[in-house]
């Protein structure tokens, strides 16, 4: 069982495209690589279009591969901002 307090230590915190791109054995943040991650509805963070959460994009390839069920009445958790987070508390 996944304790979420505990974070996985073969994961950095975020990371670039470059980054990830290199990761997924691609040359380079390539017109490739793009469509790839559009294809896999890998996301950037919100408000940062060049870095990406690992913990988001490890969930989208298990998606992808069949690890986890997606189910239509329930949509994938989606990362909210500090900001979007006190909107959403405050009601606005």
């Amino acid at each position: 069982m996944h304790n979420a307090t505990f974070p996985n230590p073969f994961l950095p915190a975020l990371m670039t495209g470059k980054e990830l791109a290199t990761t997924m054995r691609y040359s380079d943040v390539t017109s490739a690589f793009r469509a790839w991650l559009k294809h896999l509805g890998i996301k950037p963070v919100p408000g940062r279009h060049d870095i990406y959460d690992p913990r988001h994009v490890r969930h989208q390839l298990d998606v992808a591969q069949g690890i986890l069920q997606t189910g239509l009445s329930a949509p994938a958790p989606t990362l909210m901002t500090k900001t979007e987070e006190r909107r959403a508390r405050r009601g606005a």
